[in-house]
């Protein structure tokens, strides 16, 4: 019993028994939603441009124009939607605290069509974790 609590001692002030994973669902239901859409909607979500600014605040903002889709699309797409808003919450939690300093209102970035939204949200993904977390 000794050496258990040994190993536990050492393990988790060192963060753990390994660093957490990149799960791998978010990208599914961003693909999903992707196909699902195609090219058929033409309306315009706020899109951010720099991803390395108020990261936290930036996954906020995708997170909430994602609503958007879910409402406009109906409850095929809209179910999807909801899961990867889910998903990125908590994935969320796990990358980043909240940015230090005045980061933008969604409202203060530009509007850009569905599809390079959906495209900018990728690369977020992408980005915050390879920076952050391995791939599970």
């Amino acid at each position: 019993m000794w050496p258990l609590w040994i190993i536990l001692l050492l393990v988790l002030p060192l963060g753990g028994l390994g660093p957490p994973l990149c799960p791998r669902e978010p990208f599914y239901f961003l693909i999903a939603i992707m196909e699902m859409l195609g090219n058929k909607n033409d309306g315009t979500l706020y899109t951010p441009d720099d991803l390395l600014v108020c990261p936290a605040e930036t996954l906020g903002c995708f997170r909430l124009e994602l609503s958007v889709i879910g409402f406009e699309e109906g409850a095929s797409v809209g179910t999807s939607v909801f899961r990867l808003q889910r998903l990125l919450d908590a994935l969320g939690s796990r990358l980043w605290m909240t940015g230090q300093g005045t980061c933008p209102p969604c409202e203060g970035h530009p509007q850009r069509p569905v599809h390079l939204f959906l495209a900018k949200l990728l690369e977020f993904l992408q980005g915050a974790c390879a920076q952050h977390l391995p791939s599970a």
